[in-house]
Parts: structure tokens; sequence; C-alpha cells
């Protein structure tokens, strides 16, 4: 009777410290802490000696000891072993709790993996949810040196329950905290962008409109007889500076855009940068005699404000070429300058030191659309910029005999004064 009777004592008590844990980890929204936290209260339930939490890398397919408790040797962590290795991966493969009383003497030990600490007997189940595999959590050596039991694998099973919602809600929230840091420096670069645009854009033009009324006023007492051609040059000068305020204005909401479509809203903006920029720049568009999907126009025309964004800052370019076709079943768009050019590897190590996001921003988008971005780019040898984004299966060939764009054959020098022909070759 008193044997029934501790037994029930203990599984109340498990039953209460089991409770106190749930509401402790699922309160818990900082991974790495998490997961120590999970960890540290199964071996504590379980009254174990030690214990290690493996997360599963999809990528590898490998368990990663994301957590090992300080008994066990902090050099086990981040260790890696396949997914379906060792007793941990069997766990993990079959999505089954098991007992093991003789670790070294089970068939499934995988010991490969490094560890200072002596496993003699450990109980393990499995971290999922009914979406998703997780990985596994394991418990070793109760400090009373008996055997794990029954009733410590139903303890075990429903921590794990539990800690496998609690991790899903963490990587949740830590995906919400990486996505609002990443449109905060995205919209803190556009802010510094414009603030550099209209500084070295309108704020200049509109200087030298106010220098220029102070020179007409000093001709109107001196030389009257100059002020009408000055007036003409302080108009020229304020026609170019509603030029520039009205580009940035284009670029912050084309909406043209919306209303008729990308080939429509890449003419319009081609004919501003032609009126206010010292380059040379070439459209070709081919195929876009219907509308595209909203999301897919939006991304191009932003890759390309990207690209020429980067050319005007960067390239020191006297010509630059836009393409955009649409085929049977992706569309393909490329921006291609004759510019410097850059080592592209070195500079996209650097985005982070140098604080641009560019080049990010471009592969960002495209991935938004399913489609790949690429650049290909050398010291002297210009940029090209290209997107290849699927339309989907349905989607019709459009081509009206002027055949494909080639984006590697270098274009000719005629082809080049002329805007046509394969615009796109970095090698041109």
């Amino acid at each position: 009777m008193t044997n029934q009777h501790d037994t029930s004592q203990e599984r109340v008590a498990a039953l209460m410290a089991l409770l106190d844990v749930a509401r402790t980890v699922s309160s818990e929204l900082n991974l790495k802490k998490l997961l120590r936290k999970i960890v540290h209260a199964a071996v504590e339930v379980l009254d174990a000696t030690t214990g290690s939490l493996l997360i599963w890398d999809p990528a590898t397919d490998e368990l990663v000891f994301a957590v090992a408790e300080e008994a066990m040797g902090k050099s086990l962590e981040q260790q890696r072993m396949p997914a379906d290795k060792g007793i941990a991966g069997w766990v993990f493969t079959h999505c089954e709790p098991i007992i093991v009383g003789d670790v070294q003497q089970d068939p499934r030990f995988f010991g490969e993996i490094e560890e200072d600490f002596h496993t003699t007997s450990l109980i393990a189940v499995p971290l999922m949810t009914p979406a998703e595999k997780i990985g596994v959590v394991e418990v070793l050596n109760k400090r009373s040196g008996e055997r794990f039991n029954q009733q410590d694998m139903d303890l075990l099973s429903a921590l794990a329950g539990q800690a496998a919602i609690a991790i899903v809600n963490a990587r949740l929230y830590q995906e919400l905290e990486d996505e609002k840091n990443r449109i905060l420096a995205v919209e803190s670069e556009a802010h510094k962008r414009l603030a550099r645009d209209l500084h070295d854009g309108p704020a200049q033009t509109l200087a030298a409109i106010i220098m220029n009324i102070e020179f007409i006023r000093t001709l109107l007492k001196r030389d009257p007889a100059q002020v009408p051609q000055e007036l003409d040059k302080l108009q020229e000068t304020a026609t170019k500076a509603l030029a520039q305020v009205r580009n940035t204005l284009f670029e912050l909401r084309p909406v043209i855009l919306e209303t008729r479509g990308l080939q429509a809203a890449l003419e319009s903006y081609v004919e501003r940068l032609r009126s206010t920029e010292g380059m040379t720049i070439h459209l070709d568009v081919r195929s876009l005699d219907e509308r595209l999907p909203a999301k897919l126009e939006h991304v191009c025309f932003a890759i390309v404000q990207e690209a020429v964004g980067n050319i005007k800052k960067h390239a020191k370019a006297k010509q630059v070429w836009i393409g955009v076709e649409r085929r049977a079943k992706d569309l393909v768009l490329g921006i291609r300058d004759d510019g410097r050019g850059f080592d592209v590897e070195a500079v996209e190590k650097q985005c982070d030191q140098r604080g641009s996001l560019g080049l990010l921003n471009m592969k960002e988008r495209a991935e938004l659309v399913g489609g790949r971005l690429t650049i290909e780019s050398s010291p002297g040898h210009g940029t090209l910029v290209s997107l290849i984004a699927p339309l989907g299966d349905t989607a019709k060939e459009r081509r009206k005999g002027t055949g494909p764009l080639d984006y590697r054959k270098p274009a000719s020098s005629q082809e080049r004064r002329k805007g046509t022909g394969p615009l796109l070759s970095s090698s041109g």
C-alpha cells in the first residue's frame, strides 16, 4: 500500500513539474534559450544526469546537436550525424520514442560522434507536430542508477509535444523579427537613396535657379538688355528641376505601371531617363501585347529601377540596354551597361559591411515571383543583370517573327548604335 501511495505521489509531483515546465517553455520566444530550457526541463523532470536536443537540418538531411547539457561537454554542440543513423536517427526516422537500457550494446549506436560522457541508458523521443518533424530530445542516465520506465517515456513524450509547438512558435516569431528588420533596412535604404537623389538632383538645380535670380536682379540695374536671355536660361533650368522632381515621383510610384502595364511603364521610364541622364539608353520590348501578372510587373520594374540606379551611381556607363521578352513559359529581363564593371563575388560578400542592399533586394524580388536573377560582371567589362521568371504552363508564346533575345552573343557596333539585335550580352 505504501509503495502504491509513494508511486502516486511521485507521479503527481512529476505531472505538476511537467505543467510548470510547459508554462515556462510556451512563454519563451528566443529559440536558443528555448532549446536549452527544453533540455534542462527534460533532465529535471526525469531526474536524469544529462540530456541533449538534436534539430533536423533538411538541407543536408542531418541531425545537429543544438543543445548538449554541460555534463556531456559543450564540444558536442553543432556536431552532425546522418538523420537515419544512431539511436536518435532511428527515433527521428520512425517517429517513435524508445528506451535503451545498454546504449553501448545497442546495434543502432552511432560511435562516430565524439563525446566525453559515458552513456549507459537513455530515453529518446521525437520532436514533431502533425505538420512537421523537428528533431529528437534525449535524456541520459538516471541519477538513481535505475533504468528509464514507461512513466518516464510518457512524461518525456508529453514534454516533447509541448516543446515542439513552442519551437514552431519561436521559429515563426524569429522569422517575423527577421522580416521586420529586413523591411526596416530596406526602408532606411530607400530613404537614404531618396535623400541622395533629391540632394544631387532637384536641390542642386533649385540652388542654381536661386543664384540665377540674384544674377538677373543685378542685370536689371546694370545691363537690362541681357535679362531676356538670362530669363530663357532660368526657364530652362526650372524646367529641368521640374523634370527631376517628376522623375523622382515616378520612381516612387509609377502609376502608369498599374494602369497600362510593364511595357508602357518602361517606355515612359526610359523616355524620362533620356531627358535627364547623360547616357544613351536602348529599350527592346518583345511580345508584351498582353498584361503580365501584377506582381511580376512590379518586380520586373523594381529590378530595372534598382539596376539603372546602380549604373548611374557606380558604373560611369555611356550606354545602357534594357531588354524584356515574353516567351512560351517564362519572362526574360535583362539590363546591360558598358561601364567599368565590378567583382561580383567580392561585392556580394561585402554587402552587409558596405551597407548596400541593392544586389540583395534584386535577388529577393526575383524569388518573390519564383524567378532566378543572375549578375555577370568583371572590372572593365560592364555588367549584365538578367532575370528569368516563370509565367506558368498556360502562357502562350508571342514572337511576331522578331527572333529571341540573345543574351550571350555580343551586339555589333551598328546594332548598338540602332539599339537593336542581341542587346544584353555582358561581353559586348
